[in-house]
């Protein structure tokens, strides 16, 4: 793993740590706009609103909605296998569907605003065993410091559009810096894979889009029959 980061990166570490004192006036306005959870800003700055359980813990990231429904099933496996699971994620609707599709006991917790100080607290108090990254949500600061501390790192459901693809061709140094830190990288397709390795990911291996295994969501079976009844065969095609 390289020890020594771009200029790019090292740049965008000092501006990220010159701003994270402006990071109340970020979250207030971000706040009034519904995108923050008022309860729960502090876990934007790192600070946990949980204890961290006893024993091995696997973190899952998921940026939002999409990327949380994909990971389901692989949650519910490590939790069957008794693995503390943390899980974070971005926005206030993945918080919300957190709350009814993770499994009981599973932990969420707003992802911190990518600054050294916020990261730092953020590591300090979960000490991640594992850590899955889901699809492409690649915080630089997360991503280093958490290679600094030697947690191992796995891209799942990787997916690279091609239009990403050309622009970090335009900064490769800093994608490779990142993609590097990985200890392997899962993705969605051949051509995901490919884009991914051409990068600099040292590790990478195709296992197929999870979404595709996310089971239907919850529904009330009571208020489903009634829908059934009222619709009869006007549902149904008749050739």
């Amino acid at each position: 793993m390289p020890d020594r980061l771009p200029l790019a990166l090292r740049l965008y570490q000092f501006a990220s740590f010159a701003v994270a004192p402006a990071a109340p006036h970020l979250l207030a306005r971000r706040l009034q706009r519904g995108k923050e959870h008022p309860q729960r800003l502090a876990e934007r700055r790192g600070e946990a609103s949980r204890p961290r359980p006893d024993g091995p813990l696997i973190w899952v990231h998921g940026a939002s909605v999409g990327e949380m429904l994909a990971v389901v099933p692989l949650i519910e496996r490590l939790c069957g296998q008794n693995f503390a699971v943390l899980v974070t994620s971005g926005t206030v609707t993945s918080a919300a569907l957190a709350e009814h599709r993770l499994p009981a006991g599973t932990m969420h917790q707003f992802i911190p605003l990518d600054a050294p100080r916020f990261v730092g607290r953020f590591l300090d108090h979960w000490r991640p065993d594992l850590a899955l990254f889901v699809e492409s949500d690649l915080w630089p600061n997360l991503i280093v410091e958490s290679a600094r501390r030697r947690v191992p790192m796995i891209l799942v459901n990787g997916r690279l559009s091609e239009r990403s693809y050309q622009r970090w061709r335009r900064v490769p140094a800093v994608i490779a810096a990142l993609l590097s830190r990985f200890d392997l990288c899962l993705t969605q397709s051949a051509a995901d894979a490919q884009r991914y390795g051409e990068l600099g990911a040292p590790r990478v291996t195709m296992t197929g889009n999870l979404k595709l295994d996310v089971p239907a969501p919850p529904v009330d079976e009571a208020k489903l029959r009634q829908f059934k009844l009222a619709i009869g065969n006007r549902g149904r095609f008749h050739p």
